[in-house]
């Protein structure tokens, strides 16, 4: 299981293998249209180009890839496959990655839900520390770092376990460079990362904030995909 895709057994785990194999090699062949893309998520931005596939062996195949995808691919070494040839969407292990060649080589191919297909708005992780506040009636206001965020929902870490139930409906103070923005929230889950605790939760803006929320978001798009471009690899 992943943040990212849910790997899925349509047959048999060696069938289903057999089966994207056997597709990829008609696609190399001309068989079949190459419809090939890739997609990986970066700072939770999509990064999605088209690949050619350059060799086909048993377990595994190598690709050509755009040089901003093999960036991704080497930080996550993992990429998920798309086709209209496939059954599914493919989650895929990489084994080998060149940046300056633009190559990848995956395996472990499998059938997968991909998770962030069925999110109902675009997300980004921050690049900077911004402070996030939660308060609820007659609860102690919890502060913490927001971690992400679309137009639909929010995360923030806490140095501490909230204890708070599922559900439990608040505000949500998020203080971004361009002003601070109180959003109604609602917990939905609460993930130990380790060191901190992350609150993630559903939001519910108004249009002033919502307003506020997207223009960040685009503009952090930009920094991400900007950041992508200027990796020491990419000569594009």
């Amino acid at each position: 299981m992943n943040d990212i895709y849910q790997r899925l057994h349509l047959a048999s785990e060696a069938q289903d293998q057999a089966e994207i194999i056997a597709t990829l090699s008609a696609i190399k062949a001309g068989k079949l249209k190459n419809d090939l893309r890739l997609l990986n998520f970066y700072r939770e931005v999509p990064v999605s180009y088209g690949a050619e596939v350059l060799t086909v062996e048993e377990h595994d195949a190598e690709l050509a890839v755009n040089q901003i995808q093999a960036v991704v691919i080497a930080h996550e070494k993992l990429t998920v496959l798309k086709s209209s040839h496939f059954h599914r969407d493919v989650a895929a292990a990489v084994t080998y990655v060149n940046v300056e060649k633009s190559r990848v080589v995956v395996s472990n191919l499998s059938y997968a839900l991909v998770r962030a297909d069925r999110r109902m708005s675009v997300r980004v992780q921050l690049g900077s520390a911004i402070d996030a506040s939660f308060a609820a009636p007659e609860l102690d206001a919890l502060h913490g770092r927001l971690h992400d965020m679309s137009l639909t929902g929010m995360s923030i870490n806490v140095a501490r376990e909230p204890n708070l139930p599922l559900s439990q409906a608040g505000e949500l103070t998020i203080a971004l460079p361009s002003g601070s923005i109180t959003v109604a929230a609602s917990l939905l889950k609460v993930i130990h990362t380790g060191d901190t605790f992350r609150m993630v939760f559903e939001i519910e803006p108004s249009r002033a904030a919502e307003l506020i929320i997207s223009q960040y978001i685009f503009q952090r798009q930009v920094e991400i995909i900007k950041e992508l471009k200027d990796h020491p690899g990419v000569t594009l």
